[in-house]
């Protein structure tokens, strides 16, 4: 019997809608490098070095394809994707699958890496009454194929997968049905992901996080001014730039050239700012991709820090099947490509792989407080630092509750969209 060969598009989404309200929530430093077992358990920690090496090697591609364009992914959201897809992968596809996503097979069995990213997904809908969080995943699937049971329990049951059966035939039909979903599960802010499907199709499969955050002290909107944004040095833009003084956790870290401070949010999460030095972009790329691992610095005490940032309003879309095999994930978009995990009726290929990320960074929400505090302790003072976020920089949302960054992003100009 012939195999009908048949394309399976998988896309990837993302959001994050981002209105912070606060820049400072800890007294404890909320980087401090603690055990990732102890925070989320043995099955996540025995996968998060390999989400970081992939983390830190799509950060490299990424920018390196979009040398003079704001980089804003998800790292935890392609990885979860895949790890999703490769139920249903076989043979050298799944080897090259896993592999592909910096898993070494040698000292992680295939049930490990599973089990590790359904603790991940229930870690990262874990929330604590502060701030919002949500992930989650889609499979749509055409009525006439027949999926493997074993491979719709695993979806369900590891990854709590929603699946949904649709006529792809009928494409416009299944297009509104998938931007629907998708526009629900993003809170409107993503009202059309898909704007053509290719009535061949037969699954898409949808991973999507959505992250708010909320200062519990907010920029003074009253301060922020229009100022210059040195986008090269041919390059400037006019930009709202909030401003802030505080006593937030500072680092300077001479070996990746470059200055961070933290904002905090109420919750589980925060934000790292990276600045690096003038004329020093691509050497602290390059510094903070070659450590070993992409994980927060040891901040270790508070500074009066002056921070100038700008509000920012950006929007990425990547197409990854074109991006993805440099850094070693290929056997899926060829015609060898070993599916029969998730049907053994059609040969199935993977045709496309769309990410698409939104940032927004702004003052909205103010909420105002004080409170005296006399303490008397010891007095080294530091010098009081200051920031100023007007050129490329690099920025971390990171969550302390899976130890490990949620977003990635290189900003270049704040208020692009493409």
């Amino acid at each position: 019997m012939l195999l009908r060969k048949m394309h399976l598009p998988l896309y990837l989404l993302l959001l994050v809608a981002w209105i912070p309200k606060a820049i400072f929530c800890q007294e404890q430093p909320a980087t401090e490098d603690q055990s990732p077992q102890a925070n989320c358990g043995l099955a996540y920690g025995k996968i998060r070095l390999a989400n970081s090496e992939f983390a830190r090697r799509l950060l490299k591609l990424l920018v390196s394809e979009n040398p003079h364009k704001n980089v804003f992914f998800s790292p935890v959201s392609i990885a979860t994707a895949f790890a999703m897809l490769s139920l249903g992968a076989k043979t050298a596809t799944l080897t090259n699958l896993l592999e592909g996503l910096s898993f070494n097979l040698t000292e992680l069995q295939e049930r490990e890496i599973h089990k590790g990213f359904q603790d991940l997904v229930q870690l990262l809908n874990t929330t604590e009454g502060k701030g919002q969080l949500e992930s989650g995943n889609g499979l749509f699937i055409n009525d006439q194929l027949e999926p493997l049971q074993t491979f719709l329990d695993d979806v369900k049951n590891l990854y709590a997968a929603e699946v949904f059966t649709t006529n792809f035939r009928d494409s416009e039909y299944a297009k509104k049905q998938i931007n629907d979903y998708v526009d629900k599960k993003t809170h409107g802010k993503i009202p059309e992901l898909i704007k053509h499907l290719d009535p061949t199709t037969v699954m898409v499969l949808i991973n999507h996080i959505f992250f708010k955050g909320n200062w519990e002290t907010s920029f003074n909107s009253t301060l922020t001014e229009l100022q210059d944004f040195y986008v090269d040095k041919n390059t400037t833009v006019q930009v709202p730039m909030m401003m802030k003084r505080e006593k937030l956790y500072y680092h300077r870290d001479d070996d990746v050239f470059s200055s961070m401070v933290i904002l905090p949010y109420e919750g589980k999460a925060l934000l790292i700012l990276i600045l690096p030095d003038e004329d020093k972009l691509e050497q602290a790329l390059d510094a903070i991709i070659a450590q070993r691992e992409t994980s927060s610095p040891r901040f270790t005490e508070k500074r009066k820090v002056t921070i100038y940032l700008p509000r920012i309003s950006i929007s990425t879309t990547y197409d990854l099947e074109q991006l993805l095999p440099k850094i070693g994930i290929r056997d899926v978009f060829t015609d060898d490509a070993d599916l029969t995990g998730i049907s053994t009726q059609f040969k199935l290929q993977v045709s496309k792989v769309l990410h698409k990320a939104a940032l927004q960074v702004n003052e909205n929400g103010t909420v105002a407080a004080a409170v005296t505090d006399i303490e008397v302790q010891r007095n080294i003072v530091a010098p009081p630092v200051t920031m100023k976020f007007n050129r490329p920089f690099f920025m971390v949302l990171w969550d302390t509750n899976i130890h490990h960054p949620l977003f990635l992003g290189k900003i270049v100009e704040p208020t692009a969209k493409y």
